[in-house]
């Protein structure tokens, strides 16, 4: 009872999106498994780019960009997240790592992106594809804000995770309120066939779809 008394008054002083915004930014801090994701991820973003302009969409706590700036520091970093909340996290969390002058917050809906034709040179997102409710829509928008010839890596779940998976992951988080939204992410994301349509009904025409162990990565070309 006493972690649903607690549960409740985050919820009265920090509203839905507030409380689920704090608690997933101390998950993501405190996993260690997540935090090697991260850097993984950030990796394969730093192997096909080094310099020029750089967007993350929906980048939440933002550890990936902050992974990615380390590792460029002739990289311009700008994230976009349509949560208050989130920016706010991020803003303190570059801090922290001595960042903020090289990164950018941009609080916008990724449907409708507060950025002009052929910004970027880089697109990444992780995590936040489940999230979009017109994905078409989005993968229009990040094919107008790519140059030409540049590219984009957009990892989320993947909807047909093995059980035994989904399990092994639940395992490692304490609160139940996270467990059940992990569970709840994986269930409303998209098998590699399902984004493969999603992406046909766009403007993309070069992609790849890489289906590893419990999430889906898109590898876009504009």
């Amino acid at each position: 009872m006493s972690e649903l008394f607690q549960t409740m008054k985050q919820l009265l002083s920090q509203g839905v999106e507030g409380y689920f915004a704090v608690k997933y930014a101390e998950f993501a801090k405190n996993t260690k498994e997540l935090r090697k994701e991260y850097r993984r991820l950030a990796d394969k973003s730093a192997s096909v780019i080094q310099e020029g302009k750089l967007l993350e969409i929906g980048p939440g706590p933002g550890y990936i960009f902050i992974e990615i700036a380390k590792l460029l520091p002739k990289m311009e970093v700008i994230g976009l997240d349509i949560s208050d909340t989130m920016i706010e996290i991020a803003k303190m969390n570059a801090d922290e790592y001595g960042l903020s002058e090289r990164i950018e917050f941009r609080k916008g809906d990724a449907s409708k992106m507060p950025f002009e034709d052929s910004s970027f040179d880089f697109v990444t997102s992780s995590g936040s594809l489940h999230h979009w409710k017109n994905p078409a829509q989005v993968f229009n928008e990040i094919y107008r804000v790519l140059k030409p010839g540049c590219r984009a890596l957009i990892s989320d779940l993947r909807k047909d995770t093995p059980k035994e998976k989904i399990k092994e992951w639940a395992n490692i988080i304490d609160s139940k309120i996270m467990r059940w939204g992990l569970k709840h992410s994986f269930g409303e994301s998209y098998t590699a066939q399902q984004i493969e349509k999603i992406i046909n009904d766009s403007q993309f025409t070069k992609f790849e779809i890489k289906e590893e162990e419990i999430n889906l990565e898109i590898w876009l070309k504009r």
